[in-house]
């Protein structure tokens, strides 16, 4: 064995000694690392998942004179929101295995794994773009996955509640169906703003204008920007909720 292979066996036998699963971290709140998780995957699904979601779905004809690095907007604002989406997430996964003593076998943590995993291939899903019929399949594929992912994720909060490390009240059930519930509403209302503008495509003769907005883009603007508000406000109160916890 040479030398660099003695140094790298006992710098591993030093890790394995401070890592079970869990680092044996001097940290000045034992909880730090659970807030932290939970911190950052209520900001990641309550709040950017949801944007992220609202903006692929409803808005590819909205802002259609705005070009960003050559993309279209709502382009660039969905990428945006899910990049902070699948980082906060890793980061959330990590945070909890460093302090978890081993394998914690419960739903919570099933669950959430599941969850992780359609997170992180989201990226690659969303970069597939093979030619003719699977290009489809790729899209259907993210599309699904995606929603899979934001639904498990919110159930999987509501399982944390149950948990005895987590040290959270029965309050928060009322604040994650509240975030689920402006969710919810706001895609009824665009989902109803996207009917009202079929609609009016559909009484209109002439040809659509490609480089107009769709009708009712105001309306989506309005609705996005109400549920930005309410989630941002839902998931305030709860970020501190957690740390006063």
């Amino acid at each position: 064995m040479t030398k660099s292979e003695r140094l790298f066996t006992l710098a591993a036998m030093d890790l394995a000694a401070d890592l079970d699963l869990g680092l044996d971290l001097d940290l000045p709140d034992e909880a730090i690392l659970i807030k932290l998780h939970g911190t950052f995957m209520v900001i990641a699904w309550l709040l950017f998942a949801s944007l992220g979601d609202a903006v692929a779905r409803y808005f590819k004809k909205t802002w259609v004179n705005e070009r960003y690095f050559g993309g279209e907007a709502w382009f660039l604002y969905h990428r945006v929101y899910m990049f902070f989406t699948w980082l906060l997430t890793c980061s959330g996964f990590i945070l909890i295995f460093i302090d978890m003593d081993g394998w914690q076998d419960n739903a919570h943590s099933v669950l959430g794994t599941i969850a992780f995993g359609l997170c992180f291939l989201q990226p690659i899903f969303g970069a597939m773009s093979p030619p003719g019929h699977p290009r489809q399949v790729a899209r259907i594929l993210h599309l699904i996955s995606g929603h899979v992912a934001y639904y498990l994720a919110v159930i999987n909060m509501f399982l944390a509640v149950g948990l005895k490390k987590s040290n959270l009240t029965e309050e928060f059930y009322g604040w994650f169906a509240g975030a689920l519930a402006v969710h919810i509403f706001a895609n009824v209302a665009y989902n109803v703003l996207a009917y009202m503008t079929r609609k009016k495509a559909a009484q209109q003769s002439e040809e659509a204008d490609l480089t107009r907005d769709d009708s009712y883009s105001r309306w989506r603007k309005v609705t996005l920007l109400a549920q930005m508000i309410a989630l941002l406000a839902i998931t305030v109160a709860i970020v501190v909720l957690i740390w006063r916890a």
